[in-house]
């Protein structure tokens, strides 16, 4: 059991988190759960999805749409998406759906307002409409909406006024373009009037026929389209999305809260600090876990051995000694018993008592069934201490004698306030080198403060990440029952503390 170098008394995020993962790991979890059930909820939504397959625009160049190169079919396409999902479009499905509201509105037996086309507004659609390129240098429109009828109708909107007004915009272009032809034409045709050669007439001629029969032939851009269809979203990867992000954006958060709270709440990280806070000698530092279970009739480990040795040097006297714990802790009840089996392998006379009547580790450690009899038959007056008693070996010729907690009662503390119990401690301090009694942790329950005051001395087991605060007031409460604090024991393993 040597000494472990010096630890900073700070600690991390991650350990922060992991220390106060009684409120952490919950708040953490919760976040994530309403995160993925909100984005569940919110996820309900239809996508009509089409295909405008365009013209290729190379063999009519006047209706490329500005583009300025005629071999850039990608940045053309571009240009088409923008222009599926511009304010012309979507004011013209506004329009047509409007249009067909009055018709139906009109006709002799009108739906029922829910069975109605639902109006629109540009802001609305804005939100709903999609578009972009592909990379077959295609236009792919997609139209999201709560429900997959309005999905599907929005899409089909759009097909028909994409159609619709990119055909307008061809035959503009057109009869600009022949406009500014007939104008030419004219011009040449008075020249020919004062004898001006008539070539250059004929070829206007066939420009204009050439720019109508490409006006004709190139229509609206589409060469075909899909039928809209409807893909509904997964409402399970927005949820696990969502879930994932929630649960990273709360373990930063609360990590960074305990960080905090660490701060303002330090533990002790070293064997010096805890006996810092305790005013009190380290007996001895348990730097791993042992590597196989507590058995009595096996050596309990030299770590164990020299612990009991300090122990027995810092109070040769012997007597009553209660080994407690601050706050509730998993291993505590083990290092009693090994400290035990390694004094009584020394050749002392050694009695355990099982004070813990709420956990009963000890008892258990070494096996002993509580039907028989324990703590709370004997200061009851209802049974003997012959008849609690039990002999353990632990190994060779060496035994020690164990009293377990007995059966349940309601009011343990009062028992063990009493003055029978009073009486059996001091009959036993006469019979014993050592009575080793494990309590309660002393700043949860009661028990352990009611036995402080008749015993001989403390000693406290204290966990790496033991909040300092609870060091101090577990001194002052034992300086207020006047029992001496013999020393402590420090035990590095992963702490159950400051949650």
């Amino acid at each position: 059991m040597s000494a472990t170098p010096s630890e900073s008394g700070s600690i991390g995020p991650v350990e922060a988190f992991w220390r106060f993962r009684s409120w952490t790991v919950p708040i953490t979890v919760v976040i994530g759960v309403l995160a993925a059930l909100a984005a569940l909820a919110a996820s309900g939504t239809s996508t009509a999805t089409t295909r405008l397959y365009l013209t290729d625009p190379r063999g009519a160049p006047v209706f490329r749409d500005g583009s300025s190169n005629p071999a850039d079919l990608q940045r053309y396409a571009d240009q088409r998406a923008d222009f599926a999902q511009s304010a012309a479009v979507r004011q013209a499905v506004i329009d047509s759906i409007e249009r067909q509201r009055a018709e139906l509105l009109a006709s002799a037996d009108p739906p029922p307002e829910r069975d109605l086309p639902r109006s629109e507004d540009l802001d609305s659609l804005d939100k709903v409409i999609e578009a972009g390129a592909t990379t077959s240098a295609n236009v792919r429109v997609d139209c999201t909406a709560a429900d997959e009828a309005r999905a599907l109708r929005i899409c089909e909107e759009v097909v028909i006024a994409y159609v619709t007004l990119t055909g307008q915009d061809t035959a503009a272009r057109a009869e600009s373009a022949v406009g500014a032809l007939l104008a030419e034409r004219d011009r040449l045709s008075a020249q020919q009037q004062q004898g001006a050669p008539s070539g250059a007439i004929d070829e206007i001629d066939l420009k204009i026929a050439e720019i109508r029969s490409q006006a004709v032939l190139f229509g609206s851009g589409v060469e075909f389209f899909e039928p809209s269809e409807v893909d509904p979203d997964s409402r399970i990867l927005p949820a696990i999305q969502f879930g994932i992000a929630g649960l990273l954006f709360a373990g930063f958060a609360t990590a960074a809260i305990a960080w905090f709270r660490a701060g303002r709440r330090p533990v002790v990280t070293t064997g010096s600090d805890a006996a810092a806070g305790l005013r009190a000698p380290l007996l001895g530092e348990i730097n791993a876990a042992p590597t196989s279970p507590f058995e009595p009739n096996k050596p309990p480990g030299g770590a164990y051995q020299l612990l009991a040795t300090s122990l027995g040097a810092v109070h040769p006297g012997g007597g009553i000694v209660l080994a407690a714990t601050a706050k509730p802790s998993a291993e505590s009840s083990d290092v009693i018993a090994r400290v035990a089996a390694a004094s009584a392998r020394e050749g002392q006379r050694i009695l355990v008592i099982d004070g813990d009547l709420h956990g009963r580790r000890i008892s258990r450690l070494f096996g002993i069934e509580q039907s028989a009899g324990g703590l709370t038959e004997l200061l009851a007056g209802l049974m003997s201490f012959e008849d609690v008693r039990r002999s353990v070996g632990v190994g060779g010729t060496a035994t020690l004698d164990l009293v377990p907690g007995g059966r349940q009662v309601d009011d343990p503390s009062s028992l063990l306030r009493s003055q029978a119990a009073r009486t059996t401690l001091t009959a036993l301090r006469d019979r014993y080198d050592l009575v080793l009694i494990d309590v309660p942790p002393l700043l949860t329950v009661a028990d352990g403060s009611a036995l402080a005051g008749d015993a001989d001395g403390v000693v406290m087991i204290v966990e790496r990440g033991t909040e300092s605060h609870d060091l101090e007031t577990v001194r002052q409460r034992l300086e207020i029952l006047r029992a001496p604090l013999i020393g402590l024991v420090y035990d590095h393993r992963t702490s159950e503390h400051g949650k």
